[in-house]
């Protein structure tokens, strides 16, 4: 009856290798070989699209559950279209305005300059909030230039689930505290101001479409629309 072909050798004992065994040994270095990455064994992520590959491109090391803004892939379609396919990747680097809202990543890992990370780009993760004492909202964006929060506003790309309490022990959790968001575009419901009481031809009021500047503290008109009374 033949024996175990991977039974493990104790000290002093004879090592006889079976070409079973060394044919999987060639086969399991194959393998490696084959999907090693970066320096490291690269996994397929599409099993966990939510959590991606970012390299560290912000031009200083940063620390666990920083935000980085995304830009390109690490590695382009024309450079090696079978792991473009096989991995999402990403460039991270300082969020700047009018580009990362909402195409951002926060850090699973501390993360070198010019190295490679993981990230969530879709999902639940812990991050810092910078936020208003005096009214807490349900979203969170970026801060242009600014890797180590998000801030807590009306809306925004991330969906708040939780926020640390003031503790009046930690002042400066007055204006910066832990929060949990989700990652989720929580921005596509939209506010609309009614600009008129009087309905066209076919019931509709008119309207437009605005978003909140927090540096500013005013409502911004991003594009007309027209709304219907659903009470009617």
């Amino acid at each position: 009856m033949a024996g175990d072909a991977f039974k493990k050798v104790q000290p002093g004992q004879r090592l006889e290798i079976t070409a079973e065994a060394y044919n999987a040994f060639l086969d399991a270095a194959r393998a490696v070989r084959k999907h090693k990455q970066f320096g490291t064994e690269a996994s397929p992520f599409f099993r966990q699209s939510g959590i991606v590959k970012v390299k560290n491109a912000s031009g200083s090391d940063q620390a666990r559950f920083a935000v980085l803004g995304l830009t390109t892939p690490i590695i382009l379609p024309a450079d090696n279209l079978d792991e473009f396919k096989r991995q999402v990747t990403f460039q991270g680097v300082v969020p700047v305005p009018n580009q990362h809202a909402g195409r951002f990543a926060v850090l699973l890992e501390p993360v070198a300059a010019g190295q490679i990370g993981l990230a969530v780009i879709a999902g639940v993760a812990p991050v810092r909030l910078a936020v208003d004492p005096a009214q807490l909202y349900d979203g969170a964006e970026i801060i242009p230039g600014d890797t180590e929060k998000l801030r807590n506003v009306p809306h925004g790309s991330a969906r708040v689930l939780w926020i640390q309490p003031y503790d009046p022990n930690d002042p400066s959790s007055l204006y910066r505290r832990w929060a949990i968001v989700r990652l989720d575009h929580g921005d596509a419901q939209a506010h609309v101001l009614i600009t008129s009481n009087v309905p066209d031809e076919n019931g509709y009021y008119p309207g437009e479409v605005q978003r909140y500047d927090v540096a500013t503290k005013t409502w911004q008109t991003l594009f007309p629309c027209k709304v219907m009374d659903i009470n009617q």
